[in-house]
């Protein structure tokens, strides 16, 4: 009786994750920029009768939809906010959330990393390379009256701000170097992707980049094309771009 009392009163899981979300973002309130969250959630709690992956999915948009009004409410700057959830079999109850991206320090050698639901990689720094030459960044996101190519626009970001135009093919990248198109993202490998517009198609390929590349949060096997669609999503790294226009 006791037991059933106790389980009735306690918040629905949903009320925790939202709590979670709410103490992650006011950690770092006084940053003024609100963080990538990432939440890992036990299967144990996956309500019955639903699949793992819808539910990552419903509760992942409500949870970033929960963290951008409360940013908004809170005049914390963000143009979007990336909210990953993540499964874990543990036979364990637990949730929590985790801040990432913006906030998150680069882990020492010897750290251990959460274990990924669908068989993701967390996500670690790379590391630091001798410098190159210095050489101009390439500008194919610029405009051109009559060209043919498509358009990308920045979801979630921690450096880049501006519209991504790819014309013909490129590689993107983690820091400028020859041939590739530099985001600035610390999680990106240094080559990362291909982008490729041609027919009026945008066309995306994993270069076996550390941490992989996903199109609507579906990994990409490495080396292998893949077409994207207007509106659908591209996460190199914690650089989130979404297909706007192919023309």
């Amino acid at each position: 009786m006791f037991n059933s009392l106790r389980k009735l009163l306690r918040p629905t899981l949903r009320q925790q994750l939202e709590d979670g979300v709410r103490e992650a973002l006011r950690r770092y309130a006084d940053r003024r920029i609100a963080p990538d969250l990432r939440v890992y959630v036990s299967t144990d709690l996956v309500p019955d009768g639903m699949s793992a992956g819808m539910f990552a999915r419903d509760e992942g948009e409500h949870l970033r939809r929960f963290a951008a009004q409360w940013a908004q409410d809170n005049n914390i700057a963000r143009a979007g906010i990336r909210v990953e959830i993540i499964l874990l079999d543990t036979k364990k109850e637990f949730a929590f959330v985790k801040p990432l991206g913006l906030v998150e320090e680069p882990r020492q050698q010897g750290d251990q990393l959460f274990p990924q639901a669908g068989g993701e990689r967390a996500l670690v720094p790379e590391p630091p390379r001798p410098p190159a030459a210095p050489f101009a960044q390439p500008a194919p996101f610029a405009a051109h009256p009559g060209g043919r190519g498509a358009l990308l626009e920045v979801v979630s970001s921690e450096s880049w701000r501006d519209p991504v135009r790819v014309e013909g093919e490129m590689v993107v990248g983690r820091k400028p170097e020859a041939g590739v198109f530099a985001l600035g993202d610390r999680y990106m490998s240094g080559r990362h992707a291909r982008l490729r517009a041609a027919g009026g198609r945008l066309y995306v390929t994993d270069l076996d980049s550390k941490n992989r590349t996903f199109v609507n949060e579906q990994p990409l096997a490495p080396h292998q094309e893949r077409e994207m669609a207007p509106g659908d999503t591209v996460r190199m790294g914690n650089t989130v771009l979404r297909l706007t226009r192919v023309d």
